[in-house]
């Protein structure tokens, strides 16, 4: 009986001793397949908002602001007359180019007239063919000086915006030349080429508001205003020479701002300057643009031009094993994860880990893609 109580003995010693050891067979909580997967990451930016698109309305010659029919912000719409310009100038040439014009005609007159009766003698045989040669040059010169002066008459009538109708005037009929060139045409409408915002023009070097007002002088090819196109909205943004490479035209883009309040923009990176733009001592940076194509009217209605906005860029890099973060613990300085071993155990597993998402860390070291690590 001592025997057997004794050997009973042994026995659970032994299982007790079995139980102890520091390999646990089971892990309670979550399972995880380690995996390759993409490694996402958003870039941030600020930039200014700039309307879609621009016009640029100017000045086709040196003239003053007589009236201006809109002020800088407001909505004009295509055709609209913006801007009356004041021009000394166009009045001048004008006159010169009507006058230029009536003469070309007259000549024209006369060289067909005159080459009609060569013409008669040459199928008469009772011509030379030098004569007739020259009399045929002569026309053709008389024709094509008074298309380029025709051309240059519509183009005059097209600044001036005049519908008046010159074609049949001559130089015999003495009063009406007189009445057309005595007529003031120094006045030129400037129309909207679009729907947008009229905004303030760029700044000159020696300008440092670039606002115009009326009696303002303006100068050939000088720029008055820009009509913004607000159907949509472009951002541009400084990238830095670390970032360049993570980014390319066609990414998806988030925009926000004050202006928007929750809402957020769905835009698209539509250009990346390839030369870089030098900040003093920092790294260089790259200027890219931002667009979005179609703004809502309520949309249109809250943002203005000039506005802050920020941008987010998701971008991919190469894929990592990617573990949750509630899956690493600390033990004595080092990163560790509880590895289900082939046999169903449990096993501490030391690991190297890299840059981290939300909710999943990037594991360098220690793990191999289909491995599986249990969690609470």
């Amino acid at each position: 009986m001592r025997l057997f109580k004794f050997i009973t003995y042994l026995f659970f010693l032994a299982l007790l001793s079995g139980c102890g050891d520091d390999s646990p067979a089971s892990h309670g909580g979550q399972s995880y397949v380690v995996k390759p997967e993409p490694m996402k990451k958003t870039l941030a930016f600020t930039g200014i908002i700039q309307p879609l698109k621009e016009n640029t309305l100017s000045s086709s010659m040196d003239a003053i602001i007589e009236t201006m029919n809109f002020h800088y912000g407001q909505l004009v719409h295509k055709g609209d007359v913006v801007v009356v310009l004041n021009s000394n100038e166009l009045q001048k040439q004008y006159n010169e180019i009507l006058t230029d014009y009536l003469k070309a005609k007259d000549s024209y007159n006369i060289a067909k007239a005159k080459f009609s009766g060569t013409q008669e003698l040459w199928d008469a045989g009772l011509l030379s063919k030098n004569n007739y040669l020259s009399e045929k040059s002569s026309l053709d010169t008389a024709r094509i000086t008074l298309m380029q002066a025709t051309r240059k008459l519509s183009e005059i009538l097209e600044k001036m915006d005049e519908g008046a109708d010159l074609s049949s005037l001559s130089l015999s009929e003495f009063d009406k030349v007189r009445q057309a060139l005595n007529t003031n045409h120094n006045l030129i409408q400037l129309k909207a080429p679009e729907t947008g915002i009229l905004l303030y023009p760029p700044k000159s070097g020696d300008d440092k508001t670039g606002r115009l007002t009326v009696g303002s002088a303006v100068k050939s090819g000088q720029a008055i205003a820009l009509i913004g196109d607000m159907s949509g909205i472009s951002v541009e943004i400084d990238v830095p020479e670390v970032d360049i490479d993570k980014i390319h035209p066609g990414m998806k883009a988030t925009v926000s701002g004050v202006a928007l309040g929750q809402e957020a923009l769905s835009g698209e990176l539509v250009a990346v300057n390839a030369q870089a733009t030098a900040n003093g001592g920092a790294l260089p940076s790259f200027s890219a643009i931002v667009e979005v194509k179609h703004l809502s009217k309520a949309q249109q209605a809250l943002i203005k031009v000039g506005m802050s906005a920020s941008i987010e860029l998701s971008t991919e890099e190469e894929r990592h094993l990617l573990i949750p973060i509630a899956a690493v613990s600390q033990d004595n300085g080092r990163s560790m994860v509880n590895l289900r071993q082939a046999d169903g155990t449990i096993s501490r597993q030391p690991i190297a880990t890299g840059a981290s998402q939300v909710d999943k860390v990037s594991v360098v070291a220690g793990l191999k893609e289909g491995d599986v690590i249990v969690y609470d």
